[in-house]
């Protein structure tokens, strides 16, 4: 039996990318995270059915994201790669001038 949790506060790096897959909603966007002693780290998310909150993401923005990290694997021109991804499952704007534009959004995802 095991558990995981993904927690980070950061900065949107691109405007996400929406995509239909099925009846669902996936927005698929870039964190920067600051890290230990001036280092940068970059995570890459998956957030379905976001539920209309994209209209307050975009490049640049700051976010307060909490999911589960996910390995992704596939094969490319006979080479395996992969990469990990963070499903977020609750994404919370950060940052924001006006205390009415913070908004706490959550998603389930199978």
């Amino acid at each position: 039996m095991g558990y995981q949790r993904f927690m980070a506060l950061g900065n949107v790096t691109g405007d996400p990318e929406i995509k239909q897959v099925g009846e669902n909603e996936v927005a698929k966007f870039g964190i920067a995270v600051n890290g230990y002693k001036d280092t940068v780290e970059f995570f890459d998310t998956e957030w379905w059915k976001p539920n209309g909150a994209l209209a307050y993401v975009a490049k640049g923005t700051p976010v307060f994201i909490e999911g589960e990290l996910q390995t992704q694997r596939w094969e490319k021109d006979g080479q395996k790669r992969s990469k990990i991804v963070v499903k977020v499952r609750t994404l919370q704007l950060a940052g924001a001038k006006k205390r009415e534009a913070v908004e706490d959004f959550a998603t389930d995802f199978a």
